[in-house]
């Protein structure tokens, strides 16, 4: 049976949820944001007959960008060709939107050993932007912390070409900004400050990396959430800060390799 592509209504949330289940050994977030996902729009799903075995979701973003997302085919039916079949989809309505005037760019990010993704994105004519670590810390006991503030203009002192929401991430302009507070907030631990945001949430240093950070991570454990590693996002640019992070028991997923997030865009002619 051929299969089939439609946009995702609320009567598949726990078809969505179900899928989840077969991802990254069950931890997939897809499961917790999938009726998020589904109001919002954009959220389409490949089924054989009745089963959803695939979907991906296309996410509007300040500055007028189109961001592509959520790619996932059940493990039973990869190396098919299907997930090609579902980025082609989703890239297309993409350009459809920028070609109706809706948008000025079409977005993504990926893990830098995610070979095929970065395979199918220079043959559609997508160009790296952007190149930021990733380190996790194991999950500590978390305490609530109530000294909150807005995000400001400095940001971009830590995170100069894209600014992290998790693993979106966004144009250095004020629009983005402002959308990041309304979904973040700025945290002041010790001597340091940090925000935390995204669907899967992970951590992003808007002070230099230094002990404080020791006093940082049950707060930091509180809004990742309870037994969840903390994830820290760094951009490239702040590669000295490496050292530092590792003497704080942060690591990289694999022992020996710098684990990296990729970002592209393609603009058409």
């Amino acid at each position: 049976m051929k299969q089939q592509i439609r946009l995702l209504n609320a009567t598949d949330v726990y078809a969505v949820k179900d899928l989840a289940k077969h991802i990254w050994d069950g931890n997939d977030y897809l499961g917790k944001v999938a009726k998020h996902w589904i109001e919002d729009g954009g959220f389409i799903g490949m089924f054989d007959g009745d089963k959803l075995i695939g979907c991906s979701k296309i996410t509007r973003l300040p500055d007028r960008v189109i961001w592509l997302e959520g790619l996932r085919i059940h493990p039973d039916y990869r190396k098919q060709g299907l997930g090609k079949q579902l980025s082609e989809t989703g890239m297309e309505i993409a350009l459809n939107l920028v070609k109706s005037g809706e948008a000025d760019s079409i977005e993504f990010s990926t893990y830098y050993l995610n070979e095929e993704s970065i395979h199918l994105a220079a043959q559609a004519g997508f160009k790296q932007i952007d190149e930021l670590y990733i380190m996790n810390h194991k999950s500590v006991k978390p305490t609530a912390e109530n000294r909150h503030g807005r995000i400001h203009d400095d940001i971009t002192d830590y995170f100069p070409v894209s600014l992290p929401y998790g693993w979106r991430f966004l144009h250095p302009v004020k629009a983005s900004l402002n959308w990041i507070n309304q979904k973040s907030r700025l945290v002041r631990a010790d001597i340091g400050y940090f925000y935390v945001g995204g669907e899967q949430p992970t951590v992003c240093l808007l002070s230099p990396a230094g002990e404080w950070i020791l006093k940082a991570l049950p707060v930091m454990q509180y809004f990742v959430g309870k037994k969840e590693p903390i994830e820290l996002i760094l951009h490239s640019s702040r590669k000295f800060e490496i050292d530092m992070l590792l003497s704080l028991d942060f690591h990289w997923w694999e022992e020996g390799q710098e684990d990296r997030i990729l970002v592209y865009r393609y603009m058409p002619d």
